[in-house]
């Protein structure tokens, strides 16, 4: 969906923007939570620091992933 300068497309773009700002939160929530646990699992030695910086990794791919999702989004008609 090309984006232009028509203001028929302000409806479009703060709806975009909602679905955005609500991916953010979401990616934010799910980041801080998965880290803190992580860093739970590790001080009680659960976690050694190999796998916790795989899980960490794996929390930022799992978080592109769901940003790139806003990609497939399309306006409602």
């Amino acid at each position: 969906m090309c984006v232009n300068d028509r203001v028929e497309e302000l409806p479009h773009l703060l709806a975009l923007s909602r679905r955005m700002m609500t991916t953010i939160r979401l990616n934010l929530a799910f980041s801080m939570a998965l880290n803190l646990v992580a860093i739970v699992l590790a001080m009680t030695g659960v976690l050694n620091p190999v796998v916790g910086a795989l899980v960490h990794n794996a929390g930022s791919v799992l978080v592109i992933l769901n940003s790139a999702l806003l990609l497939k989004w399309r306006r409602r008609s």
